[in-house]
């Protein structure tokens, strides 16, 4: 028997599931085209400018639906939408975190497998906006090419999608439709929203994490973050690699080679919420595997520079390859040894301009400021805001006698309402169709065994620490492992069946890792314990 607090949680949450459903409909509905007032594509080689596409046809030519939809947005305002929007993705994220915890999983899972679940729901309802997410960096080039050029939608969509994809039906052509309706402007603006929210949730993670992240600690497992770096890299690249030339024997040895640098990446937002979420995020392996993501990614992107130029030119741009070491190290070496001096100058000659919000603004202005620096020198933004909070520290603001809250405590909240943001996106991003593909599957599989395979081999390669929650710590490929495969398809050297495959591992291997990590620091846990009652 349920007692009377089980009944309204559980009543409370069919209620909220209900809701949340009942919303996506209406964003399903109210940003959507059904396949029969899709506009009907001209010839490819027709000539419209740049904003024929998105400009509405006479109200005559409109069926009731869509005049209606004209009426809205032209009396609405349009920041609305995104401000539902935003608050849709914190109910689901709410949902999913109260789920998870029910569940006794990782919450950042319930983040991630609520927007896989809402996600494909609008995407099945082929509403426009979930359509778009789902493919939003196919997307997001077509934007691209058609605010750098004077290409309209139509003529940028060859560019980016197959003959296959612009096919009746195809996803190419559903993203020309949907960029080419009357409400493209609403479904524009709330893709980039959500894309920059995303952006901005995972940079205040990663600079909450180093903001409680030592620097001494990280010098103190240097060595040993350096070597599980190192082998995290090699291992993987070298399975990749092989697990290609053997699967996919007609393979360019660029493709080999993309492989081989997709698997080796590493995505630290993953891994560095779940030992948050654990309250283990000041253990050593947690240090170690911090530790050694930041390296994983300066040696990813060196790679990643390395198979692009053979791509590009046919040849290696060592030029460009010493160009990103050296900038990276030079950064590092900046942030660890003189970061904390020059940001207190800083502070010490401008403090007293703000005083009653130093504590938050000075931080984000850091870690915005380092980011852009980071994206700049031809590193990931992660990194600068990782080593922004690295350098900070709250005696920085010892002189500040009014603002009683810690650094932690001002930025804090506004990590937790943009972060699950990014995760949420992730899930939204994931399409089950994939894998109801056969070869893409095979694919998958053993991408996805020399995947974890791969990094859990690092965790073996130092002593002293739990070896197993390292290598398992290092799986989750996430952002890092996407962003990888869309350049390679990008640059015409992935296939759209490999393509597939290598989402489909990195959606696995984000998904296990979490559950993986949980299990394997329970274990410990449960060993130290009962060491103890045997003493």
């Amino acid at each position: 028997m349920l007692n009377t607090s089980d009944r309204h949680i559980r009543l409370g949450a069919i209620v909220l599931a209900t809701f949340l459903v009942g919303l996506i409909l209406h964003v399903s509905v109210g940003t959507g085209i059904s396949q029969s007032n899709q506009p009907s594509l001209p010839n490819a080689n027709s000539t419209a400018s740049p904003t024929e596409d998105l400009v509405p046809p006479p109200q005559g030519d409109l069926t009731p639906g869509q005049q209606h939809e004209t009426r809205e947005t032209e009396h609405s305002d349009p920041f609305t939408p995104i401000l539902l929007e935003f608050a849709l993705i914190i109910l689901a994220a709410v949902f999913g975190r109260w789920a998870a915890e029910k569940l006794h999983i990782a919450p950042v899972l319930g983040e991630l497998l609520i927007g896989v679940i809402v996600g494909n729901i609008g995407y099945w309802l082929r509403g426009s906006l979930f359509v778009v997410i789902m493919h939003l960096d196919s997307t997001l080039q077509i934007f691209g090419l058609i605010w750098d050029s004077s290409l309209s939608v139509r003529e940028a969509a060859p560019l980016v999608f197959s003959a296959n994809e612009l096919a009746p039906g195809g996803i190419g052509d559903q993203i020309v439709a949907i960029l080419s309706h009357t409400g493209a402007g609403r479904v524009v603006s709330m893709s980039y929203a959500i894309w920059l929210f995303s952006n901005l949730g995972v940079i205040l993670l990663l600079f909450m994490v180093g903001y409680e992240t030592s620097v001494e600690e990280m010098l103190g497992v240097g060595a040993k973050a350096l070597v599980v770096a190192i082998v995290g890299i090699i291992a993987p690249f070298l399975l990749g690699f092989g697990v290609g030339s053997v699967l996919l024997p007609e393979a360019s040895t660029p493709t080999l080679l993309f492989l081989g640098a997709t698997l080796s990446a590493t995505s630290v937002g993953i891994t560095a919420r779940v030992f948050r979420d654990l309250g283990r995020l000041q253990t050593r392996e947690a240090k170690i595997i911090l530790g050694a993501a930041v390296i994983d990614d300066i040696l990813g992107l060196i790679i990643l520079a390395i198979v692009v130029g053979i791509v590009a030119t046919g040849e290696v741009q060592l030029g460009e390859v010493g160009r990103i070491l050296l900038m990276a190290a030079a950064f590092l070496a900046i942030v660890i040894f003189w970061g904390e001096k020059i940001f207190h100058w800083i502070i010490s000659k401008t403090g007293r301009f703000e005083r009653r919000s130093i504590k938050l603004l000075y931080p984000l202005m850091l870690a915005f400021l380092m980011a852009w620096v980071s994206s700049v020198i031809g590193l990931a933004s992660i990194v600068g805001a990782f080593a922004a909070g690295l350098l900070l520290k709250e005696e920085l603001f010892k002189h500040d006698g009014e603002e009683k809250q810690t650094v932690a405590e001002i930025i804090g909240p506004l990590e937790k309402l943009f972060a699950p943001v990014f995760f949420v996106l992730m899930g939204l991003q994931v399409n089950l169709q994939s894998f109801l593909q056969a070869d893409a599957l095979l694919l998958a599989l053993a991408f996805i065994i020399a995947a974890i395979l791969g990094k859990v081999i690092c965790g073996y390669s130092i002593g002293g620490v739990d070896k197993l929650s390292i290598g398992i710590g290092m799986v989750p490929r996430g952002e890092v492992g996407l962003i990888f495969a869309s350049i390679g398809k990008g640059l015409g050297v992935v296939s759209d069946a490999v393509f597939s495959a290598v989402v489909t591992m990195v959606i696995v291997t984000t998904f296990v890792a979490p559950f993986g990590l949980k299990w394997s620091l329970s274990r410990k846990a449960v060993s130290q314990t009962d060491d103890v009652e045997r003493k």
